[in-house]
Formats: structure tokens, sequence, C-alpha cells
């Protein structure tokens, strides 16, 4: 095992015990991270045109760069899920974040991204769009789970808002092979 499988396996164990005790038949944030969430290990530097937001308003900063961004601009997408440290010794905390079409983390929030993993999901523009219009422009989807249980909240439904670029095939494979870590380069 390498040092990053050992923190995501920590990172698993974290979100197995939020979801320990809670009904069968429920599907919450959680779950729906085990059965869709994707590490992602690949950082690379904020670009000049995503500028660095206020702390602690990820969620709200990663929907600006995304919805603001002006034309001719490489496409970005709306990620979220949990963070934490590369060395494991921080709790792993509830986070946006922004990915690239190749699925390089770009995190507009924290000033060294490079020391983070990221384990989480990419949804799709028009779905980020969509829930912003019923919640009064609060951002946040896995953060708000009345939301998440009024409009997607079964593992049928939250597959539909999976951005296809980054999650192609998760829906059906085996949870243990989605959290292995891949060794990933970055070109950048």
């Amino acid at each position: 095992m390498t040092d990053f499988e050992d923190v995501f396996k920590d990172l698993r164990d974290h979100i197995e015990w939020l979801v320990a005790g809670s009904h069968p038949a429920y599907f919450g944030p959680e779950n729906a991270l085990l059965k869709f969430g994707k590490c992602m290990t690949s950082v690379r530097d904020r670009p000049e045109y995503v500028p660095l937001g206020a702390k602690r308003q990820c969620y709200a900063n990663c929907v600006k760069t995304v919805l603001l961004s002006p034309p001719g601009r490489e496409v970005l997408f709306y990620a979220e899920g949990f963070a934490t440290q590369k060395d494991g010794q921080s709790i792993p905390m509830q986070h946006a974040w922004l990915v690239d079409s190749i699925g390089n983390v770009i995190d507009p929030t924290w000033e060294a991204p490079h020391d983070h993993l990221y384990f989480g999901i990419v949804f799709r523009t028009a779905f980020v769009v969509e829930m912003l219009s019923v919640s009064n422009m609060e951002p946040g989807l896995l953060s708000a789970p009345t939301l998440m249980r009024r409009h997607f909240g079964s593992p049928a439904l939250f597959e539909a808002t999976l951005n296809p670029l980054h999650n192609a095939g998760l829906g059906s494979s085996n949870r243990s092979d989605r959290l292995k870590v891949r060794a990933e380069s970055s070109s950048l």
C-alpha cells in the first residue's frame, strides 16, 4: 500500500463511520460518496483566471468560478466530497473544488492544495445550476442533505447528476476498485 492508499483507506473508514447506524433504506451524502466517490490525487496550480476565493467559502468559490468563467476559457467542473492532508494528520473536511477536463483538481479556496488529497464526486454543471435555483442560490450539494433527499435522494437519481466525463462506469464498478489509488501524473 502506498502512503496515499493508507490515507484514502482512512478517509473511506471515516465516511463509513458516518454512515454506520443509518437506516438501510437511507441514501444520503455519505452513501453517495461511498457508491460514486473517486480518489483524486492529481492537483494542479490554480490558473491565473481562477481567483483565490474567500476562506471557508469553498462551495460559493467553486460555483462562482464555474458559472462566471468567460467564454473561451477552459471548462472547469464542480466537485464535492472530503479532502484531507496528504500526511493523513488532519480530520477529513467536507469540501468543494474544481476539476479540469482531464481530472486534475484545482482548488480556489485553499492556498496549499498540493498538500491535500481529495475524494469526491464531479457533478454535471446543468445540475449544479438547477440546484442553485431551487435552493435560493445557496451553494453546496452533498453538504445539504435536505436538498439531496428532495431532489436526488436515491442511487438512480443521484447517478443522473454525475458528470459523465469524470464518472464513467462508477455506478456499476466495485467500490474497492474505485478507492484504489492509481499513479497519476500531472502534465502541468
